[in-house]
């Protein structure tokens, strides 16, 4: 069933992705569609980005070349993709129940988005909709946070976040291995009014250089003691976590082949450090 509290929950990240995460995953995920995907398509293949959110990478595969289609169930993230990507086209509409039939040369999930679907069977029935919306000997490529990498990572601790003049956010993951369950807290500053003292703003700046990366998450821990006049709001989104057999199985059970995993590195042994990145198709006359 479509369950719409989700995506109404989603929009209230919008405006915090859009500014923040959107661009940067965006970046980061281009270098793998470049080693493990573009190079097996057409110049004018067409692509759908499956749980788009912000369309920062549809507009990335736009400019070269591709003719794509952003899908999300977050009206808010679709409107901000409409800005990021004119000239693409954007669909409304549940993950787990989309229909496209054969329209795509490749279909892509970024970021590890399909981690936010929460049991095999909403998984599967992903699969069936992008084996169905993809054309024969079409490619499917997505990226899943996995057990062991996500005991290693996501312990509760801060893992990325940011200071501005007027706002600062925080992201904090937390995984139970005992069930595969997760979630991560998103906590957002907002300044109401005065901006900081001069010197704070200043520290702010320095701050967000790369190499006080760990110093800046110190200061976002506390940052409530920091600012105490920002307004404070905390966003939970849950995720589960998928061992690599399982999704090689429900894979093979939609019907794909070619079925391949890898780290971003290209590593095709899987370890607690990265993400997996798992490659299939669908084959000939595979209706």
């Amino acid at each position: 069933m479509v369950t719409n509290d989700r995506y109404t929950q989603y929009d209230t990240w919008a405006w915090l992705y859009n500014q923040t995460m959107g661009p940067q995953y965006s970046a980061n995920q281009i270098r793998p569609l470049e080693t493990l995907l573009l190079p097996a398509l057409s110049a004018n293949a067409r692509l759908l980005d499956l749980c788009c959110g912000t369309g920062q990478l549809v507009q990335e595969l736009i400019q070269r070349g591709y003719s794509v289609t952003g899908l999300d169930g977050s009206e808010a993230m679709l409107d901000y993709a409409h800005q990021n990507a004119p000239q693409a086209e954007f669909v409304l509409a549940d993950a787990r129940h989309f229909h496209l039939p054969d329209q795509f040369d490749a279909i892509v999930s970024t970021s590890a988005s399909l981690n936010h679907i929460l049991s095999i069977d909403d998984l599967k029935a992903v699969f069936r909709c992008v084996y169905v919306a993809l054309r024969d000997n079409g490619w499917f490529l997505f990226d899943l946070n996995h057990p062991a990498q996500m005991t290693r990572w996501w312990q509760g601790q801060a893992v990325e976040g940011e200071i501005t003049q007027n706002y600062a956010w925080v992201l904090i993951p937390v995984y139970d291995p005992r069930d595969d369950s997760g979630y991560f807290k998103i906590v957002l500053f907002q300044s109401q009014s005065a901006s900081s003292h001069p010197l704070r703003r200043m520290l702010y700046r320095i701050l967000s250089l790369r190499w006080l990366t760990r110093l800046r998450l110190k200061v976002l821990n506390r940052f409530q003691n920091w600012e105490p006049n920002w307004r404070h709001s905390e966003m939970i989104y849950h995720v589960r976590g998928y061992p690599e057999a399982t999704i090689r199985q429900a894979l093979a059970e939609t019907g794909f082949t070619e079925i391949s995993v890898q780290t971003i590195d290209g590593n095709p042994q899987v370890d607690n450090k990265h993400s997996a990145y798992f490659r299939c198709r669908k084959p000939a006359n595979g209706k």
